[in-house]
């Protein structure tokens, strides 16, 4: 079996294990900010001296937006209506989008230290959508929680998810909550992250946050259904799920805020969000659950115009597949490392780059390199008053030598409409490459939305 086919393989392609599900297996693919004031001081991605734009996916703005906004605002509640198209432009051509959806926000304070968020999305997929036979609708409940405080203590306890870290290109500490991976080229994090149920306690003082979270029963990363323009999912599943009988997830941050950034430390013992992968003698695939720990730890620093981050994790015990797709344990170090620099209001340059590397690799490891790595340039402009945002970004990532060009604009028409229109090249020559399988899927795209 190709070694593109086997399990994992995409875990530690850095940029294409967000973005798409390339070779032959769908669970190869990995990726909310809490949106209440006294959160922000426990997630790593809420504090940015300078604001990070969301790409491709016209949403991650629009959510962020919404996070935040909600709890502020007159009203509790936020209604986002849109339609999104979008058609491959090299042949075949055809509509790989036409859907609408609806997104309803509530958040809302009670009595003198109750705290309720609700988000939850339904899309309808119409004749032409490329979900449209496979699945018809989808609906997506991504938050659900009531959160109380009493002192320096805030305890969530619902439906929820756990950001953290700082990378788009890859999960480098971003480990704890699943991902939605059924489309292709969203980086949008809030959005793809997947809510569990989970308690989550936060505790503040002088000398630093510390947040612990609990999942009894954790989730798994959603990937495309067969049938739909990104499975190439082949493989023929027995139904039972062998492996880790105990699905519990725990784990804790603590982070110190500074002057000009931030550091976070993290520790937890979580389940793969990816079924590592076993053939049987009769060519079926046996999918297990299997436990790893992660000990990493991610930085701010702001000096100048610059905002330097970065972070790091030790994973070990991450399962890995040989030529025969049979599983292997294997210890991973990851890294990353950014630098923004804001040259004007309006004018935002950034690089950043990831180093995968599995520390005790062998030849037995056939579904991963020993190292990979991930590059991104971006160039972020706004224009008419702010108004219009347009954005130029560039992927590159190796082994395999994949490159991923995007251009994303939107229009804020007023404070409630917005329009948006994206392109999408992916390029590639090597087979054994995330983005081959994928490699003609050319996009442009268009999206209208209004918000009220």
């Amino acid at each position: 079996m190709p070694t593109h086919l086997t399990g994992q393989s995409l875990r530690d392609l850095g940029l294409i294990v967000p973005l798409c599900l390339a070779a032959a297996n769908p669970s190869f693919a990995r990726a909310e900010l809490t949106s209440s004031e006294q959160e922000a001081d426990s997630s790593s991605n809420t504090d940015r001296a300078v604001p990070d734009f969301s790409i491709v996916d016209w949403s991650a703005e629009d959510s962020t937006q919404g996070s935040s906004a909600a709890g502020q605002s007159t009203s509790p509640l936020r209604v986002t209506l849109a339609h999104e198209l979008s058609y491959k432009a090299e042949k075949p051509q055809y509509v790989v989008k036409n859907r609408s959806s609806l997104r309803v926000e509530y958040s809302k304070y009670l009595l003198d230290n109750f705290y309720v968020q609700l988000d939850g999305k339904a899309t309808g997929f119409w004749g032409e959508d490329h979900r449209h036979e496979a699945e018809g609708e989808d609906f997506m409940l991504s938050q659900a929680y009531v959160q109380t405080s009493f002192g320096n203590t805030a305890i969530r306890a619902g439906f929820q998810s756990v950001p953290w870290g700082e990378s788009i290109l890859a999960p480098i500490t971003d480990e704890v909550s699943p991902r939605d991976n059924r489309e292709l080229f969203n980086f949008n994090l809030e959005e793809l992250r997947i809510g569990q149920p989970m308690l989550v306690v936060d505790q503040f003082s002088g000398w630093g946050s510390v947040s612990m979270f609990f999942n009894p029963r954790a989730s798994f990363n959603k990937n495309p259904e067969r049938g739909t323009a990104y499975s190439f999912d082949r493989f023929r599943y027995r139904s039972e799920v062998a492996g880790e009988a105990d699905l519990s997830e725990y784990g804790a941050s603590w982070r110190k805020t500074f002057t000009r950034g931030d550091i976070t430390f993290m520790t937890a013992s979580l389940i793969d969000n990816d079924y590592a992968l076993g053939m049987n003698e009769d060519g079926t695939v046996t999918r297990e659950r299997a436990r790893f720990s992660m000990n990493g730890f991610s930085f701010n620093y702001a000096f100048s115009d610059f905002v330097l981050r970065g972070e790091a994790a030790w994973k070990r015990d991450l399962p890995y597949n040989t030529a025969e797709l049979q599983i292997v344990k294997r210890d991973a170090v990851d890294a990353y490392l950014g630098l923004e620099y804001q040259a004007s209001s309006t004018l935002t340059l950034s690089v950043e780059a990831i180093n995968q590397h599995i520390s005790d690799w062998s030849g037995e490891v056939a579904s991963a390199p020993r190292d990979s790595q991930s590059l991104l340039l971006s160039l972020t402009k706004l224009l008419m008053h702010e108004d219009l945002n347009i954005q130029v970004m560039n992927f590159y990532t190796q082994p395999g030598n994949s490159n991923l060009a995007i251009l994303q604009t939107t229009y804020d028409w007023n404070d409630n409409l917005r329009f948006g229109f994206n392109v999408v090249y992916p390029y590639s020559r090597d087979p054994q490459a995330g983005l081959w399988s994928v490699r003609d899927q050319k996009q442009v795209a268009f999206k209208v939305q209004y918000q009220f």
